[in-house]
């Protein structure tokens, strides 16, 4: 039934070739509000499934694109998606995997086995039998699949889906080896959608079919571009077993009001209309010594420097490239991007990321007169997106830094929208830019799939247009390594390329502050906001 290809750095190129139209969900920076605390199944005094008797109130930043896991494409949706779809498995933390609605699993390369939990439900009481899993996982799997996420999980080429539900098993065959399957099926994109949500994807997108879900919440109230409102499910009981207890209860209501003006959900916050939220910008500073909130500052998105590295661009020279880097100081770059409240990186993958560079001394280091021995006189385009900071201020910082290296440097301040659609549509016109990505996936090649393998003109979803052969070749080796050692090993090779030929600059995270009123609580994974931990612990 399989067609099997070989684990080869060809394999590897063809990756994400599906996913131009949605490249830019992969890197686009948005507010999800998310959490300080963690646990399991909620225990105590409010059984799992049973309500709370109170509301929290959130925020999200934009109405979401879409209501369909197979079509999320920013933070927005993630957070919505985790309130109505469950998932195979859930990421606890430290990037450990645990049961969601898979009680056990059997994974090798190129398949994996999971034995579906008994007694879930739809949220039109339909049983969630291994059918009814493999069902939706096919719509997800399918060479049409809409999902932008596709590839990061299954890898190229067919993966088909089995049920077995005397057994209760659901099997995923991969064409070619992927250790990531697993972390994969954890991802928002991935959620199950019951029957009859598949029967009807339009209303599925619009959010208007009340027996779709098959996570805690429903959603009973949609005011587009105002708020929306999700009631707990009295009959849910298939919440994820994290390892650690969380606190409190679950809310019977969540109201989330659509806002993105961080100094006016700031003002709600401060004067109880709302309980929870996410800040950014010189608003989190307003929460500094206050007694009546929780505050984490975490990782937005992950800044680096991204080369447009097509032929006929001038960041094909490495020199140039690494004198790029000499001109910057990543601490300058944080302090002008976010007052200094980011983390320094040492990898374009975020810490949280498995197998993510910690060793600093891979950098190039700062050396502004070098760098002047080689920019001067460089001719520069540089197209930023304005959410980098204030008004863009990452992308100011980079374009005066370049600029004082004695670079003739070109700089094109732009919103989220124009950015994304300049760099992956309108190739000729830039040459640099500050790089955001989320990596919702939190995988080393969800990372790296924005700087390698097939160019975003050919359908992929690499803005930068180098291939990169050398490290595809090492992608390939790491998905038939099953040892997380033996793995790690052969990543760090793979980002020792990346940085030390300066195909990428890491810089600084792009900080938000969670924050939250007290008595409530979130528990937040590998940087990451998990919102069905959403909790009343008051």
């Amino acid at each position: 039934m399989i067609q099997t290809f070989p684990p080869t750095a060809g394999t590897a190129a063809r990756r994400g070739r599906r996913l131009a139209p949605l490249a830019a969900a992969a890197v686009a920076i948005a507010v999800a509000a998310t959490g300080c605390t963690t646990g399991s199944a909620p225990t105590g005094s409010t059984a799992a499934g049973q309500a709370s008797t109170d509301t929290i109130r959130t925020v999200v930043n934009a109405d979401p694109t879409s209501f369909a896991p197979v079509e999320v494409r920013n933070a927005d949706d993630y957070g919505i998606n985790r309130l109505l779809f469950s998932t195979l498995v859930r990421r606890d933390e430290n990037n450990k995997i645990v049961p969601d609605l898979a009680t056990k699993w059997d994974i090798t390369p190129t398949q994996g086995t999971f034995t579906i939990r008994s007694g879930a439900t739809c949220s039109d009481g339909t049983p969630i039998t291994a059918g009814v899993v493999a069902e939706s996982l096919k719509v997800f799997a399918s060479p049409d699949s809409k999902s932008s996420f596709r590839p990061l999980v299954l890898g190229e080429g067919p993966a088909i889906v089995t049920a077995d539900d005397a057994a209760g098993t659901v099997t995923v065959k991969l064409a070619q080896p992927w250790t990531d399957l697993l972390q994969g099926l954890s991802l928002h994109a991935t959620g199950i959608v019951c029957p009859a949500g598949l029967k009807d994807p339009k209303a599925l997108t619009a959010g208007d079919i009340p027996g779709a879900f098959s996570g805690p919440y429903t959603l009973t109230k949609k005011q587009h571009g105002v708020a929306y409102t999700f009631t707990l499910r009295e009959d849910y009981k298939a919440w994820p077993e994290y390892q650690t207890e969380i606190s409190g209860t679950p809310a019977r209501t969540i109201e989330a009001s659509v806002n993105a003006n961080a100094s006016a959900v700031s003002n709600e916050l401060l004067t109880g209309t709302k309980d929870l939220a996410t800040i950014r910008g010189k608003d989190a500073t307003r929460f500094d010594g206050n007694k009546d909130f929780s505050t984490q500052v975490i990782p937005q998105g992950s800044l680096y420097m991204m080369f447009n590295e097509r032929p006929g661009h001038p960041f094909t020279d490495p020199a140039l490239r690494r004198a790029v880097a000499q001109a910057l100081d990543s601490t300058a770059f944080n302090q002008a991007t976010s007052g200094g409240l980011g983390e320094l990186y040492s990898s374009f993958a975020h810490p949280g990321v498995p197998c993510s560079n910690k060793d600093a001394g891979l950098l190039i280091k700062s050396d502004p007169a070098a760098a002047k021995a080689t920019l001067t006189g460089v001719k520069i385009r540089m197209v930023g997106a304005q959410v980098f900071g204030p008004n863009g201020a990452a992308n100011t910082y980079v374009a005066e830094a370049l600029r004082s290296a004695g670079a003739d440097i070109e700089l094109r301040n732009v919103d989220l929208a124009t950015w994304s659609t300049d760099l992956t549509q309108k190739l000729d016109t830039w040459d640099i830019t500050v790089m955001g990505g989320i990596n919702a996936g939190g995988t080393m090649y969800g990372a790296l799939s924005t700087v390698i393998g097939t160019p975003v003109e050919k359908g992929g979803l690499n803005w930068g247009g180098l291939e990169n052969q050398p490290v595809l070749d090492l992608v390939s080796k790491a998905m038939t390594q099953t040892d997380d050692t033996e793995r790690c090993g052969t990543y760090q090779e793979a980002q020792k390329l990346m940085i030390s030929e300066a195909h990428v600059i890491p810089l600084a995270s792009l900080p938000s502050q969670v924050t939250i009123r007290s008595g409530f609580a979130m528990h937040t994974m590998n940087g990451q906001p998990d919102e069905s931990t959403m909790r009343i612990t008051k």
